[in-house]
């Protein structure tokens, strides 16, 4: 495998990651109805991570590749159980906050590693692209951050109705 081919099982990899996400967000979008702002981040980061799948398809694209569907597929299957993991929970709200801001991370590092690997071999518009990506998800790590103890108030609120 050479070093190109390996960028490109990375950006399939975080376009089957994008996939997955896009399945848990409209899960959480739909658990967030009682909770208006937690539900319009939620909105806008799900229009954010669409965005960013077409943008990691275009740069697998653009270095010669394709998409993998058996990745994407399995992530898309991924995405559906983990929406559904937390249904029944009556603390779900704080739960797919914390598996959010894990995941949120966890892009900002991958997308930190992909940058890496695109500048070491010259790829530079790919490493702008995850760039804007990287931004996108770090600020939605931070709004989680920011917003865990409101969430985790709130439920609690609820909980002792």
């Amino acid at each position: 495998m050479t070093a190109k081919d390996m960028l490109i099982s990375w950006l399939n990899d975080a376009y089957g990651m994008e996939n997955s996400l896009v399945k848990i967000l409209e899960h959480q979008i739909k658990d967030a109805k009682d909770y208006p702002e937690i539900q319009t981040r939620l909105q806008t980061h799900l229009e954010e991570t669409r965005r960013h799948a077409d943008l990691v398809k275009g740069c697998v694209e653009s270095l010669g590749g394709k998409t993998s569907a058996v990745k994407a597929g399995m992530a898309s299957l991924f995405g559906q159980v983990q929406a559904h993991s937390t249904g029944a929970a009556k603390d779900e709200l704080v739960k797919n906050a914390l598996a959010d801001y894990a995941a949120e991370n966890f892009e900002v590092a991958s997308y930190t590693s992909l940058i890496s690997a695109a500048q070491a071999l010259g790829e530079q518009q790919v490493a702008t692209v995850c760039q804007q990506i990287l931004q996108e998800d770090a600020a939605m790590a931070d709004w989680l951050q920011q917003n865990l103890p409101t969430v985790t108030q709130q439920v609690l609120t609820v909980a002792t109705r």
